[in-house]
């Protein structure tokens, strides 16, 4: 380890005997990370070597934690829409109308 981080922190860091530490990260959750260090490096906030060590390091994590913190340094993005959900423009509430009342 790096003497900026501590013994057991990091990619593939676990308890004693090398086993994974937290919830192992998924397939997808990789894809996730990778998407969203892509939009950093569009964004400016990555080199293309950055991105490149930070992608290697990404397909090579076994936990969530690992995957966090390889993006602890960069802005998340705010809240997302659950899937298959779309953002479109908001209701107006229906206004009921009660007595007499002209048309047109």
């Amino acid at each position: 380890m790096t003497p900026d981080k501590p013994a057991g922190t990091g990619v593939g860091a676990g308890a004693e005997g090398g086993r994974p530490t937290g919830p192992r990260a998924s397939d997808a959750d990789r894809d996730r990370f990778a998407a969203e260090l892509h939009e950093h490096f569009a964004e400016g906030r990555l080199s293309l070597e950055e991105l490149q060590r930070r992608l290697d390091l990404v397909f090579a994590a076994q936990t969530l934690v690992d995957l966090y913190e390889l993006t602890s340094d960069l802005p998340h993005p705010g809240p997302q829409l659950p899937r298959g959900l779309r953002a479109g423009p908001a209701r107006r509430p229906v206004t009921r109308k009660r007595g007499w009342w002209p048309f047109g």
